[in-house]
């Protein structure tokens, strides 16, 4: 069995690829893509210190969202989907869930929620993690941005997700 690639490299090929590369991957039109850059400040392991998703515009999965992180990766090794979970003027909650994850002093809970708000004026982000059956809440914040249609020199948009 090969190893995973790092994430970091898999980023980086992702957004180096042509717009053309990834309407062939994605079909005739690529998902809108949000990355996060956050900061640990539990210091747990449980904070992601970046965020990557996606949103389906076109086809039978249109409007689908979903998020990959360095945790997502080494626990299920693939993007699962997240929900909207609040929208104002200020800003958008995102929330997904993993069930059954242990730690390394091999606590377990049956379900870890994750809880993304981000500023729509300006990018700000706060991400936290709850573990089922403990008071704690892990936190970390950070920016959020969408990278430009295509060109890796350009920096990204604060939030180009409205």
């Amino acid at each position: 069995m090969r190893p995973a690639l790092p994430l970091p490299f898999l980023l980086a090929g992702l957004l180096l690829a042509p717009p053309t590369a990834l309407a062939q991957d994605w079909g005739p039109e690529p998902p809108v893509v949000m990355m996060c850059q956050m900061i640990d400040e539990s210091g747990t392991g449980w904070v992601p210190e970046f965020i990557m998703m996606t949103r389906q515009t076109a086809g039978p999965r249109q409007g689908r969202i979903e998020v990959f992180d360095p945790i997502l990766q080494r626990i299920v090794g693939q993007p699962i989907q997240a929900v909207i979970t609040a929208d104002d003027a200020a800003s958008r909650s995102y929330g997904w869930a993993l069930a059954g994850v242990r730690n390394a002093s091999g606590q377990r809970t049956e379900r870890l929620d994750y809880r993304l708000v981000v500023q729509k004026a300006d990018g700000r982000a706060r991400v936290t993690a709850t573990a089922l059956g403990y008071d704690n809440v892990m936190a970390g914040t950070g920016f959020c941005g969408s990278p430009a249609s295509g060109d890796p020199q350009q920096e990204p948009a604060p939030l180009a997700w409205r």
